[in-house]
């Protein structure tokens, strides 16, 4: 089983800086959705959310870097 999903490492090909504007955008929505209870709404968010951050993590990957960034 692998700890990266397809959907994650098409994300990590975008650049880095658009990655963590999203994840801080991801980030306030998922606040605002705290402060509301709402279970459902949260989980959403949330899933969005990590999508971004396990986008990010892959970046720092060897794999990564040894695919796509080119010496």
């Amino acid at each position: 089983m692998a700890f990266f999903k397809r959907e994650h490492k098409e994300l990590a090909k975008k650049p880095r800086e658009y990655l963590q504007q999203q994840y801080v955008k991801s980030e306030r929505n998922l606040i605002r959705a705290s402060a509301t209870g709402n279970d459902k709404i949260i989980k959403k968010v949330m899933k969005e959310h990590g999508k971004y951050e396990y986008a990010l993590l892959y970046q720092n990957t060897p794999q990564f870097r040894k695919k796509f960034i080119k010496k």
